[in-house]
């Protein structure tokens, strides 16, 4: 049974006497299993809930609460049971790719259709129960996010080493039968499932639009800890192109087609490949941005929206240094440069490499603490280090290496002023103080809270 880790001080929960150590039975007379369960259980306005005390005693309590007010108590594990775990030996997987000595959540692989019904994790449907396609559908659990990268059954078993893995188009068939909305992923090796395998794939995917509403194409990620993984290229400048090209020829045809763009080649492609980022028209409001498929025109267009509450000059004169990865690197620069015409403000960027995972890696969402210190110390000159709040643990002040942010400052000797991932998080952690004149005029804009994974 589910087993209650903490209980939000005046929260529901609290009001209805559940402690740490309790263990949640029913709610409603629903048997409560996992996360899904209980949120079904949850919507309505009135509530019987019964638990389980530490000493053995169980209780019934009913009460009435607001339509979407939440239990707030938080269990032992994100989904109440434990984590569904992934079972596949992907050749492409980039937890298998992480250092040794890591702490133990970074090498832990999920694979579970509820997190991507709650949270936007993607998912490749070869790790379900018998009985849980069946569920996806009849609680209307929609949308799902799916991690296809080749519909050829043959070399999506060689890819994601599951002899089940070729059932995906059956899969996605079924679901789209029952009306249940999907987002689909190709993560693109060289060499396996790019060219006519990307051609089939899209051509195959799109057959079921709008039931699959879009599909992302990311790029491989390889870090320098590939010994005894199968052989990969890394996506450089000229195969970046060619699948732009590629998905650019996929839209033209599919816009007469469905009218739809629905295939998009991630932000990172356009860096690879040097080439401008589209207008906004070009990603299908946006459906997949937070798997860096359109990440870098959200950046550019709110901070052309917000230029204009910038003041022209600060009181007293501020240094800022700004930490990025090598992907937007130029993204920031013209920021910066923009940041710069303001008198009394010198905004210098700091590009760091990833020496952690390899100088292949370069989005700053994986650069480490150890990188920034061994790369900027005695080498800046800043009242103040500005890096996106990307880099660290989304519950702790903790990077990807364990680094804390205190050590980082100490070692550093200069304070780190952590920010939104955003374009108005940038211009409020250059500006300091002054930053908040523009988040209260303008930061409730729509594009607030989209995260520049490359930032």
């Amino acid at each position: 049974m589910p087993k209650i880790r903490a209980v939000q001080a005046g929260s529901l929960a609290d009001e209805l006497g559940l402690e740490p150590g309790d263990e949640l039975l029913a709610v409603n007379g629903q048997p409560i299993r996992d996360i899904v369960d209980l949120q079904f259980a949850l919507a309505g306005e009135d509530l019987e809930v019964v638990f389980r005390k530490a000493n053995g005693e169980e209780w019934a309590i009913a009460t009435d609460k607001d339509y979407d007010e939440p239990l707030g108590a938080e269990f032992e594990y994100p989904t109440l049971d434990r984590i569904r775990l992934c079972h596949n030996q992907c050749v492409f997987c980039f937890v298998d790719q992480i250092p040794q000595n890591m702490r133990k959540t970074l090498n832990m692989r999920d694979d579970d259709y509820r997190l991507s019904f709650l949270h936007g994790n993607f998912v490749t449907l070869t790790n379900l129960r018998k009985g849980e396609l069946e569920r996806i559908a009849s609680l209307r659990m929609s949308p799902i996010n799916i991690s296809v990268h080749t519909t050829n059954p043959e070399l999506r078993v060689k890819m994601l080493g599951n002899r089940f893995a070729g059932e995906v188009l059956h899969q996605i068939r079924y679901l789209a039968e029952r009306r249940i909305e999907m987002n689909a992923q190709i993560v693109l090796c060289p060499g396996w499932n790019d060219g006519v395998e990307l051609d089939r794939t899209v051509a195959d995917l799109a057959e079921y639009y709008p039931a699959v509403r879009t599909l992302s194409v990311v790029p491989v990620g390889l870090t320098s800890h590939r010994e005894g993984l199968a052989a990969i290229r890394p996506v450089d400048e000229g195969s970046a192109q060619a699948v732009i090209e590629q998905v650019l020829a996929w839209q033209e045809r599919l816009r007469r087609d469905i009218g739809a763009n629905f295939v998009h080649a991630a932000d990172e492609f356009f860096v690879l490949g040097k080439r401008r980022v589209p207008s906004a028209e070009y990603y299908d409001e946006f459906a997949q941005i937070e798997n860096g498929v359109g990440m870098i025109r959200v950046f550019l267009d709110e901070f052309a929206s917000l230029r204009e509450n910038v003041p022209e000059a600060l009181a007293k004169p501020r240094r800022v240094a700004v930490v990025t990865g090598e992907s937007a690197q130029d993204v920031i620069r013209a920021a910066a440069a923009t940041l710069n015409e303001v008198e009394n403000l010198r905004v210098d960027v700091c590009v760091v490499e990833n020496d952690f995972y390899g100088r292949r890696v370069t989005v700053a969402g994986l650069l480490c603490g150890r990188d920034m210190v061994a790369q900027l110390r005695g080498r800046i000159e800043a009242d103040e280090l500005v890096v996106p709040d990307v880099v660290l643990k989304e519950d702790r002040d903790v990077f990807l290496d364990d680094y804390t942010l205190a050590q980082v400052e100490s070692e550093l000797g200069l304070r780190v002023r952590v920010v939104a991932t955003t374009a108005g998080g940038l211009i409020a952690g250059a500006l300091g103080e002054h930053g908040e004149l523009v988040r209260r005029r303008r930061y409730e804009s729509t594009l607030d809270g989209q995260r520049l994974a490359s930032y």
